[in-house]
C-alpha cells in the first residue's frame, strides 16, 4: 500500500467513526416515511423513497458537516486550504448543505461544476462531501425499509431504496452471483451477471470485463452500448478472513476508475465517475 493509500484508508476510516456517531445522534423521529406513498411504490415496483424531497436535520447536519472538517485537516496539509474553502463559504450560505446532497444523489453534474467553480475547489471534493454528508441519514432510511421487498429479486440496475446506479459489485463467495452495491444508503441486491445495470443490454459481444492481474480479484465490466462501467470484487478470490468493505474498495480502487474513464467509459454512481 502505498503512502497516499495509506493515507485514504485512514481518512476513510475516521469518516466511519463520524458516521456510526451521527447515526447515534440522529432522532428517530426525524425519518419519516409515508406509509400511502410506500405502499404504491412496491405496488409500482418503484423504488422505496425519494430522498430528493426527504427533510434532513439542519442542526444535525451542521454538527456533521463541522466533524467532517476536523476528520479532513487530520490527514494531509493539502487539505487545510479546502477545509477552509468550505467553511467560509458556509457561513456566508454560499453552501447548502441539504441541496449538495440532493445534487449528488441525482447525479447533477452541471450543478456540481458550476458550483466548484464559484466556491474555487474540485468538482470531486464537493461531490465527496455531499455522499459523506448524505451516507448517515440514507442508511438510517435503508435500516428502517428492511424486509419491505425482496432485494433478490429485485432484478433491477439501480437501487431498490432510493433509486441510485450502482458504484460497485460484488461475485459472490457462495454462489458466484453479481451482488449489486449502492454507496449512497449501502443497499445490496443481485442481478444478472451477463447484463448491464444502467442500460439493460445484454448483448454479449458488447459486454466484457478487464483487470490489470489475472490473479487479482478486481474487474472492471464495461457496456460498450452505453459506455459505462461497474468495478467488481470477486469474493472468491480474496482471503477467506477478509471482511468485504465496499465503501473502502470502492474509494481504494480509484486506479481502475482512472483506467476505465481514459478509455471512454463513465459511472456517475461512482466517486471518481464526474
Amino acid at each position: 500500500m502505498t503512502r497516499e493509500e495509506k493515507i485514504l484508508k485512514n481518512l476513510y476510516q475516521e469518516l466511519e467513526k463520524v458516521h456510526s456517531e451521527a447515526q447515534r445522534n440522529y432522532k428517530e423521529e426525524k425519518i419519516k416515511i409515508d406509509q400511502e406513498e410506500l405502499e404504491k411504490r412496491i405496488s409500482q415496483s418503484e423504488h422505496l423513497v425519494d430522498f430528493e424531497n426527504i427533510e434532513i436535520d439542519k442542526r444535525w447536519l451542521e454538527e456533521l458537516f463541522k466533524e467532517y472538517l476536523l476528520a479532513l485537516k487530520k490527514f494531509g496539509k493539502e487539505n487545510e486550504m479546502l477545509t477552509k474553502k468550505l467553511e467560509d463559504s458556509f457561513e456566508r450560505k454560499k453552501l447548502d448543505l441539504e441541496v449538495l446532497i440532493k445534487k449528488v444523489l441525482c447525479s447533477d453534474l452541471n450543478y456540481l461544476r458550476s458550483l466548484a467553480q464559484k466556491l474555487e475547489v474540485e468538482d470531486n471534493d464537493l461531490l465527496f462531501l455531499g455522499l459523506e454528508l448524505g451516507k448517515p441519514v440514507f442508511k438510517l432510511y435503508a435500516e428502517k425499509l428492511k424486509g419491505k421487498i425482496e432485494f433478490d429479486n429485485w432484478g433491477k440496475g439501480y437501487c431498490p431504496v432510493c433509486g441510485s446506479h450502482p458504484a460497485m459489485a460484488y461475485l459472490r463467495k457462495d454462489d458466484g452471483k453479481r451482488i449489486l452495491w449502492c454507496q449512497f444508503c449501502g443497499t445490496e441486491w443481485s442481478f444478472m451477471r451477463i447484463k448491464c445495470p444502467f442500460c439493460s443490454n445484454e448483448d454479449q459481444n458488447s459486454l466484457r470485463h478487464f483487470f490489470t492481474d489475472e490473479k487479482s480479484p478486481y474487474r472492471v465490466y464495461v457496456c460498450d452500448k452505453c459506455k459505462r462501467y461497474v468495478k467488481t470484487v470477486d469474493q472468491r478470490k480474496i482471503e477467506e478472513e477478509k471482511v468485504l468493505d465496499l465503501g473502502w474498495e470502492n474509494l481504494g480502487t480509484f486506479t481502475l476508475d482512472l483506467l476505465a474513464q481514459k478509455d471512454g467509459y463513465s459511472n456517475i454512481g461512482t466517486l471518481f465517475g464526474v
